[in-house]
């Protein structure tokens, strides 16, 4: 948080975006009963699995092996995003890091974490990328290593095209950042909200394909349906 950001907090500082509380974007009570944490699931298919690996079924069809979703893309999730993306809210991605800290497991602390990239347009838009800031803050909650390994080129956000088509555009507007080394590394990548995974799968791959040894995703939120 830079210095105009916490004068701002200190005059006008942040509700809870359910009950109002002055302080926080969703306070503790508030993320205790409107946050609903899904089961553990492929995120491809929804089916059960444990530890949220990608199911047998979906295994051939994507890079990532593990993808944690840490709630439901409904209600207050839907607000607190709202507010990180569009709100100018950028303490919502200190909040979203720490959900995501309690969602995941013990990994290793060699493991490297990085964020998907946020079209370009809405990073010019917005003064800053939300998944960036997630990513890093969970990093410093969890004392890992982030780097920024991947780049997005060209404007089109693709949003409501199918799978498919959204695969295929990120597939060509992902790249490995120059100075990106991944060979033989453990990488956990980072987003706010995923809906067909097509986002995710396309980062997953640009990283696989140069050499990335493992790939899973964190994610904070994902409709159920």
């Amino acid at each position: 948080m830079n210095i105009l950001e916490k004068t701002v907090s200190l005059v006008a500082p942040h509700r809870c975006i359910i009950c109002g509380f002055t302080g926080e974007l969703l306070c503790t009570a508030c993320q205790s009963t409107s946050l609903l944490p899904p089961p553990a699931r492929c995120y491809r298919c929804h089916a059960l699995t444990a530890q949220s690996r990608v199911c047998v079924s979906c295994k051939s069809s994507t890079k990532i092996s593990h993808t944690w979703i840490a709630v439901e893309y409904k209600d207050a999730a839907k607000k607190l995003i709202y507010k990180l993306k569009f709100g100018r809210a950028k303490a919502g991605s200190l909040t979203i890091a720490e959900i995501i800290a309690d969602t995941l497991p013990q990994l290793p602390a060699e493991i490297i974490v990085s964020h998907v990239p946020t079209a370009n347009s809405r990073v010019r838009k917005r003064g800053y990328d939300q998944s960036k800031l997630i990513a890093e803050n969970l990093c410093r909650l969890r004392g890992w290593q982030y780097q920024p390994l991947l780049v997005r080129t060209g404007k089109s956000r693709q949003v409501g095209s199918g799978r498919k088509e959204r695969f295929a555009h990120l597939e060509k507007a992902l790249h490995l950042s120059r100075n990106a080394k991944v060979a033989g590394r453990h990488v956990l990548l980072v987003d706010d909200i995923t809906t067909t995974g097509a986002t995710i799968e396309a980062a997953a791959k640009v990283l696989k394909d140069t050499g990335a040894k493992t790939v899973d995703v964190a994610v904070f939120a994902q409709p159920v349906n």
